[in-house]
């Protein structure tokens, strides 16, 4: 780390889109007016002093968002072209050629099949030279490491939103992409903005106890925005998925018998919980506080677009008020939040210090620079 810089800034979950989703007749994309408020907070880190470094957690780029009777998008380019988002593309340009941009695919910008990851990976390094990308060989998953810290995007702990590898090989697309879309198609029709995991929450309590828990979902969402079970979904450009919604329905049926074999540590009801609730913070503790004890004990997501900062990990008590957990070591779980246009913007931001000895991690507010939580671990 560079001498006096001692600070890192994560961002999650930017959603920038193409130029479609900002057509003019109810526009379906995420980020439009936050657009300007953060190009200027990415110039602030820039010329700030105290930063080393800035990691984006995934979902930068969104090829999920797109209505359902329009063509998919497979790749960023389109994205970047869209000269709306030049002033956000510029900054992280500047950033990654300082050499203090890192960068972790989300499931919104997640390759296609594996064909495509080593593509992703050079089209980031082209647009932004400098940028340091991690991403798992086989996976469209990555993991930041650094000192105490652990972060990543999320996803891969969530239901309908981690790689899916067995429905529709080589392809990684899970169901939540196809729920994205038909959220995208549905606000393309009324102009109201809407969160795909605020509809999923409604419809896993309702269907929590389904035999046909997967397509009675999808089937619902669909309804939701209006479509028929035999209303086409637009996949020009891809192959092996089924032309219409009730099919798409049927096709991932198999999600949970296939998520126990591929994920024996997380039971698909508390990976649905994850997507449904939004709190990733039992997965933190599964994945990396259980088995890593002091070596790393600050972990970072993603994913949810809710801001959380805790030191004191509380785990759901059945019947009852929720209990501690018992972790190995001190421990901090944070969540960078978002910056589409519907949620309140925010950030993490951790900083070493040596001369307390502490490692601090706080969460934070833009443009207003409301400090909403700090907390610290022993260096």
């Amino acid at each position: 780390m560079t001498p006096g810089r001692m600070k890192k800034i994560f961002i999650s979950d930017i959603h920038l889109g193409d130029e479609r989703s900002f057509a003019p007749h109810y526009p379906y994309g995420w980020i439009r007016s936050n657009i300007s408020n953060l190009a200027n907070f990415l110039e602030e880190q820039l010329n700030n002093p105290d930063v080393a470094e800035i990691v984006i957690l995934g979902d930068l780029f969104d090829t999920w968002v797109i209505p359902t009777n329009l063509d998919p998008l497979a790749s960023f380019v389109n994205i970047c072209g869209n000269q709306a988002n030049s002033p956000i593309i510029e900054a992280l340009k500047k950033l990654a050629g300082k050499g203090i941009l890192s960068y972790v695919p989300g499931n919104h910008d997640m390759a296609f099949s594996g064909a495509d990851l080593a593509e992703a990976k050079q089209f980031m390094a082209s647009v932004f030279p400098g940028i340091r990308y991690s991403c798992d060989p086989d996976l469209p998953v990555g993991v930041y490491r650094s000192g105490k810290i652990v972060a990543e995007h999320g996803n891969r702990y969530c239901l309908f939103n981690a790689p899916d590898t067995w429905t529709n090989q080589p392809s990684f697309l899970p169901l939540g992409y196809f729920i994205s879309r038909l959220v995208a198609y549905k606000v393309s029709k009324t102009g109201t903005n809407e969160d795909f995991h605020d509809i999923l929450k409604i419809f896993i309590q309702q269907y929590w106890e389904s035999q046909n828990f997967i397509r009675d979902i999808f089937i619902a969402v669909a309804a939701n925005a209006t479509l028929n079970t035999d209303d086409p979904i637009n996949m020009t450009g891809t192959s092996g998925f089924p032309p219409t919604v009730g099919d798409i329905g049927t096709f991932y049926e198999g999600l949970i018998e296939n998520w126990g074999q591929n994920h024996p540590d997380i039971s698909w009801r508390s990976a649905a919980l994850n997507d449904g609730l939004g709190d990733l913070s039992q997965a933190a503790i599964k994945a990396y506080f259980s088995t890593l004890g002091s070596d790393q004990n600050i972990i970072i997501f993603g994913h949810t677009h809710r801001a959380v900062l805790k030191s004191d990990i509380l785990e759901p008590a059945p019947g009852g008020p929720d209990k501690l957990v018992d972790l190995p070591c001190p421990a901090i779980y944070a969540n960078c939040g978002t910056w589409v246009d519907s949620v309140e913007s925010t950030y993490v931001e951790t900083q070493e210090d040596a001369d307390t000895g502490r490692h601090h991690v706080r969460l934070w507010t833009y443009p207003d620079k409301t400090l909403r939580g700090e907390a610290f671990v022993e260096l």
